[in-house]
């Protein structure tokens, strides 16, 4: 690799980095920001969600718009958009600013993704193309790693939100090493035109799906409002195919969507991700919680999961023609269902970090396994002027599967919690109305509200509830790891029906 290769690669990783800074370290935010705000957990996880929901939908078409118009100037753009809701997220005044401004960070980082992705894939040689694209998410999980110790260090010191005065600094600093130092490539496929429609029905979808998990637990899951908003994203997802068979130019082109292999492998890209997203979300609010840690000390106990995957980032880049990806995948999803069944089964508050420790570390090992190579295969398995929108499509369904499972296991977990809670004081005698104890369990301990429910008890009845509480989130988190689990189950079986030969005939075909 030439010298000025090792240069536009390591400013890509610096790109890289900022990004997956953002994505872990707002999760370390997320108590201090249901104090602030006096917001439940069923809100401030969409400080999480929505970023995740509007990067996957814009990456497709962000990947496209590279390859049409050159993937520089793409980089550029979505780098202005990160920084100026960076700076709002900085000053935002409510819950839902602080939302929507998350919701512009991510089509900012849905526009730079593919393309920063794509161009490392453009500048590397064939056989250096599994190693460079390694490195790619070497610097995205290095940014994973060190994301939650600015999170933690920022909450530490008091201001959650110079969290996101970093973000604007990193950024402009990319935006300036892009601008001086990356050559401009010319663009390809300028003839083609963005599937809009099939973006917004798919986006629809998953919108409407994610909304209704998230108020299920207030409405009741058999409220016909829920049921229908439900239906209607199911019919969505339903007549997403349909849409793109009427399109000049689909987000997923149709051969494709016929190639079983391809289909098979872009699976992988998703059915893993949950394991690690509710881990991202749910572990430091554990150790926080249930624990008693700092935020510091919670982000700096997320090591043994953050570590692990920056270097296997790396190593399995290395290994990928060597093994190939089936095998790589294969033990990864393993590690991974090994994980989640440990939490399921095995996740013992009276035991402390000691309960945590082993999944994180399997989830370390094995992620990297499974998330390299499934994205080097999408990005391989066509040719090169087609790299952004394989780069896109495999991160699509990365992001929006992981939103949809976190949405998901925070709705088991609400409501496993919950009965965990109801039994709890029913066994200790302590009468309490049902929407105070929705009230507390959805709360983080220090809110407004969550300390006028316990205001109402006893000093002694107060201190059960409070270690009830910490027991119901342990129990409601391993529940919601049944979900992680059945996941990781499905991919394992999508792996071995995997045939390598045929995944690289894929662009052939179409």
């Amino acid at each position: 690799m030439s010298g000025s290769t090792r240069l536009i690669i390591a400013i890509l990783m610096i790109t890289a980095f900022i990004i997956g800074t953002d994505f872990t370290g707002a999760l370390l935010l997320v108590p201090a920001i249901e104090l602030e705000f006096s917001a439940d957990i069923t809100t401030t996880q969409w400080v999480l969600n929505i970023y995740a929901m509007t990067f996957a939908m814009v990456m497709v078409a962000g990947g496209r718009l590279g390859d049409m118009h050159g993937r520089k100037r793409l980089m550029l753009f979505g780098l202005a958009i990160f920084l100026v809701s960076a700076a709002i997220c900085q000053y935002a005044p409510s819950i839902r600013w602080l939302i929507g401004a998350r919701a512009a960070q991510g089509i900012g980082a849905g526009i730079l993704w593919p393309c920063l992705l794509a161009y490392a894939s453009s500048v590397a040689k064939e056989e250096e193309r599994g190693y460079v694209i390694g490195l790619i998410l070497a610097g995205i999980t290095t940014g994973n790693v060190v994301g939650p110790l600015i999170g933690g260090a920022v909450v530490h010191f008091g201001d959650w939100r110079l969290f996101f005065l970093v973000n604007v600094a990193v950024a402009a600093l990319s935006m300036i090493l892009i601008w001086r130092i990356l050559p401009r490539e010319a663009p390809v496929n300028t003839d083609e035109r963005i599937d809009f429609a099939g973006m917004f029905v798919l986006s629809a979808a998953i919108l409407l799906l994610l909304y209704g998990l998230d108020v299920g637990g207030d409405w009741g899951w058999a409220s016909p409002a829920l049921l229908v908003i439900l239906a209607l994203s199911l019919l969505l997802f339903a007549g997403f195919p349909f849409v793109e068979m009427r399109v000049a130019d689909p987000t997923v082109p149709l051969p494709l969507m016929r190639n079983r292999e391809f289909l098979l492998t872009l699976s992988t890209n998703g059915l893993l991700v949950p394991t690690f997203f509710i881990a991202f979300l749910y572990f430091p609010q554990y150790m926080n919680k249930t624990l008693g840690w700092t935020v510091l000390e919670a982000s700096f106990a997320m090591l043994p999961l953050m570590v692990p995957l920056t270097v296997g980032s790396i190593i399995s880049g290395n290994y990928y023609a060597r093994f190939g990806p089936k095998r790589l995948l294969f033990t990864g999803y393993l590690l991974n269902a090994l994980a989640a069944l440990w939490l399921v089964f095995f996740l013992e508050p009276s035991w402390g970090y000691l309960a945590i420790l082993p999944p994180m570390v399997l989830m370390g090992l094995g992620a990297p396994m499974a998330v390299g190579p499934a994205g080097t295969a999408a990005v391989s398995a066509v040719a090169p002027s087609r790299a952004g929108l394989a780069g896109g499509l495999s991160f699509m369904l990365h992001l929006s599967y992981g939103a949809i499972g976190v949405a998901g296991a925070t709705a088991i977990m609400y409501n496993s919690s919950l009965a965990a809670l109801k039994s709890g004081l029913q066994k200790l005698g302590i009468a309490m109305p049902a929407a105070d104890q929705a009230t507390i369990n959805a709360g983080a301990a220090g809110t407004e509200a969550v300390q006028a429910v316990l205001s109402r008890y006893g000093a002694q009845e107060s201190e059960k509830i409070r270690a009830l509480l910490t027991e119901s989130f342990a129990d409601g988190m391993g529940d919601a790891y049944w979900l992680a689990l059945i996941s990781a189950v499905v991919g394992l079986v999508a792996i071995l029906a995997i045939d390598e030969s045929k995944l690289h005939h894929a662009d052939t075909e179409a």
